[in-house]
């Protein structure tokens, strides 16, 4: 009967070992938004529809204008490489590299017939709008786009497909940029996140807890262009990949081996 109750024992523990080597994290560390109750959702913050980044030095600008007089505007958007047609030819992402207009280290984008104007802290639709109003004498009803060119961001660590990616909309979230990088992996620590973000010259490093639903209110939730995300990874990292798991077999092997000794002793 002691040899029973001991052999149970064994067998626990071996059950237990294999337990530990196969889940080392808790759900609750894995769960995004895990503290969003519905009686909390009132204190989350209404997101941001009109939510627009701010122009900075070294972006790349595309800036087209329409108007009555095309032919007029053609040296205005030869810098976009938008001839008197009106047709574009920055359709693949290497031509749209080198074309556009640089805000440079002035904050000021030189633009022809006009000479600099400042383009740094102002959203795009504020300088679309201060280029309406300068276009006015040189065309009737003037129509001014401006766009992104070198809208991106990083995402680095612990995620599926680590890399540089393109901002499709103003409106990128940390959420969806980890979710184009296709989510974190298994061994991805959540709860502290880095963004790592340039403004007017300054390094600024932020954490954020994606199991916290503060998260929606962080100023680093919409992402900007050239930050960067990186996923650092848990302790269990360690534990997967310094052959801790081949320790634990030879424990249970060792285990076994005792097993068999009391059952032949005890026969």
């Amino acid at each position: 009967m002691h040899h029973i109750s001991l052999q149970r024992s064994v067998i626990a523990i071996t059950v237990l070992l294999a337990f530990f080597a196969v889940s080392c994290t808790s759900t609750k560390k894995v769960i995004y938004f895990n503290d969003y109750q519905d009686s909390t959702a009132n204190s989350i913050k209404t997101a941001k529809a009109n939510f627009e980044n701010t122009i900075q030095k070294n972006d790349q600008l595309w800036i087209s204008v329409g108007g009555s007089n095309l032919a007029d505007l053609q040296v205005l958007n030869s810098g976009n490489g938008i001839g008197a047609t009106g047709s574009s030819s920055i359709g693949g992402a290497a031509t749209s590299a080198i074309l556009g207009y640089l805000v440079e280290a002035d904050g000021k984008i030189k633009i022809p017939f006009m000479g600099k104007v400042q383009a740094e802290g102002l959203t795009r639709l504020q300088l679309e709008n201060k280029l309406t109003d300068f276009f006015k004498e040189y065309t009737k009803d003037p129509v001014v786009n401006v766009r992104f060119l070198n809208y991106t961001y990083s995402v680095l660590g612990e995620v599926t497909r680590s890399g540089k990616y393109n901002m499709t909309t103003e409106r990128t979230t940390i959420l969806e940029a980890i979710s184009m990088a296709g989510d974190l992996t298994e061994l991805g620590r959540r709860d502290n996140v880095t963004v790592i973000r340039e403004e007017n010259g300054e390094r600024k490093v932020a954490r954020l807890n994606l199991l916290s639903k503060d998260i929606f209110n962080s100023p680093y939730f919409y992402l900007k262009t050239n930050d960067v995300v990186y996923v650092e990874p848990v302790k269990a990292k360690f534990i997967a990949r310094t052959g801790l798991p081949q320790y634990l077999s030879l424990v249970a092997v060792g285990l076994t081996m005792i097993l068999t000794f009391i059952n032949i002793k005890g026969k």
